[in-house]
């Protein structure tokens, strides 16, 4: 059994469109679990262990960056090609949701000093002692160290830090594909890899409760993700893809069960497993070959999975106004509004439909025009680079 050519909407041949529906879908997921009022989707089993979500992304990036450049990142030119190709990616849109959030923390300051708004007991106003809104963190974001020790919160735009995390991840991809250049990545290599991966596992499940980890230590569990993808491209590259492909449908629905059933029920240091659900996620998914793959590749999906690092970048700002604007609406005329999560499923629906709406926009406004201007201004750089899909880093 094989499966029909995909024509990739990113302008070249390599495309993996069941993965790439996941990112669109798994995008909303992390929308939602990023909203601050009750409902009952945002507070199932399967959302209050989410955070563990973020790794698939991890892992994503790391099967996709392998694939396309395992053996082309040979040479200064080329690496400088991939890093400024990489920070085009994502810093634009990093900028600009740090300019908002900097603006909100202002606007929260004018609020209060015009006395618009009330000072809530315990309630730290930014960029005064002990705010989580410092000039520290605010130089931690700008340069996209947040995940590696610069910040000492998680604080202006929260999902932000698997950014920083993801491309500083990316000089240690450069140092691997280098250091493994001319050589067989065989078993041996493999098996370094399963090592440090599953020690940087073992060695955070040692000082975290669970996989919840962000500005702190983020780093360290974006490198064991991203690596994990590696490990699945490689697989992939020489894996018993035919045997995949004739039993794909029960193999596909069995692990989307068991990935479902490891994050309701695998809480707390139990999380730290989740390496091999992640590496068989991504490997098994990489064929496109069974039902649940074909129903990724539909359209919707393949939408969500365009905008969806402006739907993981834009959404918490948006998740802000509208606990504030319904507060200031229902809370006013039905209290209780909040108390039973129903009125917060409703919610929901203007909620997704804004923040899909806006990551239209900033994914035409900010991230192309942006990725553009970037790799302009780096135009003796990126000169003859081919074009790459988008990315997701995420958090939760």
């Amino acid at each position: 059994m094989t499966t029909a050519p995909i024509t990739s909407p990113y302008g070249h041949g390599t495309y993996f469109a069941a993965l790439d529906g996941f990112r669109g879908l798994l995008a909303v997921v992390v929308a939602i679990y990023h909203t601050i009022w009750l409902s009952h989707i945002n507070s199932s089993a399967f959302l209050n262990n989410g955070a563990i979500i973020i790794d698939v992304f991890f892992a994503f990036s790391g099967f996709l960056m392998f694939t396309l450049y395992a053996g082309k990142l040979t040479d200064g030119a080329s690496i400088k090609r991939f890093l400024v190709k990489r920070f085009a990616r994502l810093y634009p849109l990093h900028l600009f949701m740090l300019a908002v959030f900097l603006g909100f923390a202002l606007l929260r300051l004018w609020a209060h000093q015009a006395g618009i708004a009330s000072h809530e007991a315990g309630e730290v106003l930014p960029f005064q002692a002990g705010a989580d809104e410092s000039w520290r963190n605010l130089v931690a974001h700008l340069t996209m160290t947040h995940a590696m020790g610069g910040a000492d919160a998680l604080t202006f735009n929260p999902p932000s830090w698997t950014i920083g995390a993801e491309f500083y991840t990316y000089f240690l991809f450069v140092g691997f594909l280098v250091l493994t250049a001319g050589r067989r990545f065989g078993l041996g290599v493999a098996a370094i890899l399963v090592l440090i991966i599953a020690g940087i596992y073992a060695w955070l499940a040692a000082i975290k409760p669970n996989m919840d980890i962000t500005y702190d230590y983020g780093f360290y569990r974006c490198i064991a993700g991203f690596f994990i993808g590696v490990l699945a491209a490689r697989l992939f590259r020489n894996g018993p893809s035919a045997t995949i492909q004739k039993y794909a449908t029960p193999l596909e629905i069995g692990l989307l069960t068991a990935s479902v059933l490891f994050i309701i029920y695998c809480e707390g240091k139990l999380q730290f497993l989740a390496g091999p659900f992640l590496f068989g996620f991504v490997y098994l998914f990489a064929h496109d070959g069974g039902l649940v793959s074909r129903f990724m590749r539909g359209w919707v999906f393949t939408y969500l999975a365009k905008i969806s690092y402006s739907v993981y970048m834009i959404h918490v700002i948006i998740a802000i106004a509208f606990a504030i604007g319904a507060e200031q609406v229902l809370g006013r005329a039905m209290p209780d509004w909040n108390a039973t999560g129903w009125g917060g499923d409703l919610l929901l629906l203007p909620y997704l439909a804004v923040v899909i709406g806006a990551s239209h926009l900033t994914y035409h406004l900010i991230e192309l025009p942006g990725g553009k201007a970037v790799r302009k201004l780096f135009s003796g750089v990126t000169k003859h680079s081919p074009k790459t899909p988008p990315t997701l880093k995420g958090d939760a």
